[in-house]
Order: C-alpha cells, then structure tokens, then sequence
C-alpha cells in the first residue's frame, strides 16, 4: 500500500494542474467535483486496505486526463508513466510495457525523463522474468549518477534471482563504495552462495572457497553461515583445532544459530579427545542463551561422561529454570527408563507419544521480519526475501 501510495504523487500533481485549469470554467465544475470525490474515494480505498479498487479508480482518473487533453508535457508525462506502473502493479504488465516503451521512444520528451521511462520499463521487465532485458537497462542506468545506485540494488536482486552469484557479488562491492555498510548482510551472503557453489574436487577450489569465506566475514564479522560452512572445510582438512575455534565463534557472531554447530564441535573434540572442553562450552552457551538444542546436548554430554542419573538431575533442573517441549520430551523418556512396568510406565509412554508428535507438527524456523514458518533453515527468506532472518523457534 505505501508503494501506491507513493505512485499517487504524480498523479496528483497532474491532476492539480488539471483541477486549475478546470476551476476557472463554470461549465465544468460538476466534472471538478466528481474527479475531486473520486481522488478521495481512491485514497480511502488504500487507506481501508482495498488497492485493487483505489487502482482502478484512479486508472480512470488518468485515463479521463489524458481523454480531455489538458494538461502539460511535464504532467502529462508523470501521468503516462504512473499509469504505466498502475497497470504493472494490477498484474497487466503488457500495458504497462507498451506505455513505458511510447515514452521512451517518443521525441517529445528529455533524456533525463526517457531514463525515468526506461527505469520502470526495467521494472516492467522484471516483472515477467525477462531479466536479460531488465539486466541490459539497468546496466545502462548504472552509467547515470542519480540512477546508479537503484540501478546497483536491482541488479544485485536479479542476479540473486537467477543465481549468478559471481556477478551479484561485483555490483555489491560496487554498491558498497556509493553506499558503505558496516555489517554487509547482503555481500557476506553472495559470498556464501558462490563458496557453495564451487565444486571442490579440485584443492585450487578448496582454497577460492575458503578465501570467498573470509572475504564474507570481513564484510559481515557476525556472518554466521560463513563461520559454519568455513569450520566444516576445515573439518575436512582435519584441521579440528582451528575448526573449532570458527565453529565456536558462532555464540559471539549470534548466539540463536549455536544449536546449529553442536554436532560438529562434538565431532571435533571428539577427535581430539577433549570432550572436557567441550562440556565447559555448552555450559557457557547456556549461561549466555536460553536454547533447548543446548541444554539436550549438556545433558546428552553428561549421561556419555557420568552417568544417566547425573544427566537426569541435570536436566530436571534445566526444567526448573527453562521449560520448553523438546526438554519435556526427553525427561518424559527418563521417567519412562526409570518406570516399573504397568499403567503408569503406558501413560508415560502415550504421553512421550503426544509430545514426539506435537514436536514432528511444529516448524523448526521461523523467519523474524515476516513470520514464515519451515522446518529447514534457509540463509534467505522464501517470502520476504530477507537474508539471515530466519531463526530457530524455541519452544
């Protein structure tokens, strides 16, 4: 809604103009009182949350200016170009393109308002997935100083709509030196994305990838999806040392997305039978993050090293202080080992049931900005197309 609400300024520039025009003429104050009701009908439209109906009023509002033929080139063309971007909004992107084209192509207008006609043409482009088309006119609007950096942003979501990540990350770096970002959320991820893509059969990739992984972590210092993916290659080398010391940085970087590296650091102390160290860890993280993923892994860690009824009383007091289903579900199945056969070990065994599948029906992630739900964690947002939003739901 607040995007058309924007595309209303134009039209209500020419429509003032027309209004204007219109007053000094008594024979026509009924036409300037209907337009004036309809303006305001349109705008309460948006405001009640109905656009469909405020775009098609005001469609007809600027189908009636330009019938009449009575207002100037300047208004004229802002009234052609949001009539234009109107009809993209609706979902008739042909009409919408044959506008913008007309402008572009026409004599009548200035350069800087053709590069205005080929910025929404790019957008009309866009819109029906002719990105090759789109990619042509943006990069001609990179060349204009008021344009390029719109023109950077847009390219920048394109290439990530069809993957060529190499070419995302060269117009972020070029985004960035117009715009700099202490922590480049977006460039970090792009590194990512090609660090993934590489195949790395070859040590030549092993080493482009590990320093794409670098490089995304000095752009975005918290970038925990490159801490992760750079501990793993160093698992790989069986370099578990150092391993370890990028997986753990994870709890500082962001201490939600700890429970995703556990199983890895396990793995690590494990190979250098350090699993001391490793309890000291997840004590720490407990200490700094209420997270179930955690506290089963202490408790997992405690049953491996002292015993299952140390890690019980471990646990029922994790319970006391922090009661979520995944911690019920494992201190039902205690109550259930420890349990005399009979009614009582069945209920508790229905009961284990219960929760197991009340954990199997809920989502595992959760995204922060809009609220989509998944059950694998994904670096960029399906719906909202945020990067690093989605989160673990404790629950």
């Amino acid at each position: 809604m607040l995007e058309l609400l924007f595309l209303l300024l134009p039209i209500a520039a020419a429509y003032g103009w027309y209004m204007g025009h219109r007053s000094a003429k008594k024979d026509q104050e009924d036409m300037t009182n209907k337009l004036s009701r309809d303006y305001v009908t349109g705008v309460n439209f948006l405001l009640s949350n109905q656009p469909e109906k405020a775009v098609d009023l005001f469609l007809d509002i600027l189908q009636k200016q330009e019938t009449e033929n009575e207002i100037d080139s300047t208004s004229q063309f802002e009234a052609e170009l949001t009539l234009g971007n109107l009809y993209r909004s609706r979902g008739e992107v042909d009409r919408a393109l044959r506008i913008h084209q007309a402008l572009d192509r026409s004599p009548d207008y200035t350069f800087e308002q053709k590069l205005l006609a080929k910025q929404q043409l790019a957008k009309d482009f866009m819109a029906v997935g002719f990105y090759d088309r789109a990619e042509m006119l943006y990069i001609l609007l990179v060349d204009e100083p008021e344009f390029a950096e719109n023109a950077l942003q847009q390219l920048a979501v394109l290439y990530q709509k069809t993957k060529e990540w190499e070419k995302a990350i060269n117009v972020a770096e070029e985004l960035a030196k117009i715009s700099p970002q202490e922590n480049n959320i977006e460039l970090a991820q792009y590194y990512c994305e090609l660090a993934q893509s590489l195949s790395l059969e070859e040590k030549t990739q092993q080493e482009r990838q590990k320093g794409l992984l670098v490089s995304a972590l000095k752009v975005a210092p918290n970038c925990v999806r490159a801490s992760i993916l750079l501990g793993q290659l160093l698992i790989q080398e069986k370099r578990y040392q150092q391993a370890v010391m990028t997986l753990e940085n994870v709890l500082e970087q962001n201490a939600d997305y700890v429970g995703e590296v556990l199983d890895l650091l396990k793995a690590c102390y494990h190979k250098l039978n350090q699993l001391e160290s490793f309890e000291l860890f997840l004590i720490k993280a407990s200490r700094v993050t209420k997270n179930s993923a955690v506290e089963l892994a202490l408790s997992d860690l405690i049953e491996e090293i002292d015993g299952k009824t140390a890690a019980q009383a471990k646990l029922y007091q994790q319970l006391n202080q922090h009661l979520t289903t995944f911690l019920f579900h494992r201190f039902i199945q205690y109550q259930i080992n420890d349990a005399e056969e009979g009614r009582g070990k069945e209920s508790l065994v229905l009961l284990h049931k219960m929760v197991g599948e009340r954990i199997k029906q809920n989502f595992d992630y959760r995204c922060t900005n809009c609220g989509y739900q998944t059950h694998k964690l994904t670096w960029c947002c399906p719906s909202c197309r945020h990067w690093e939003t989605i989160k673990p739901i404790e629950d």
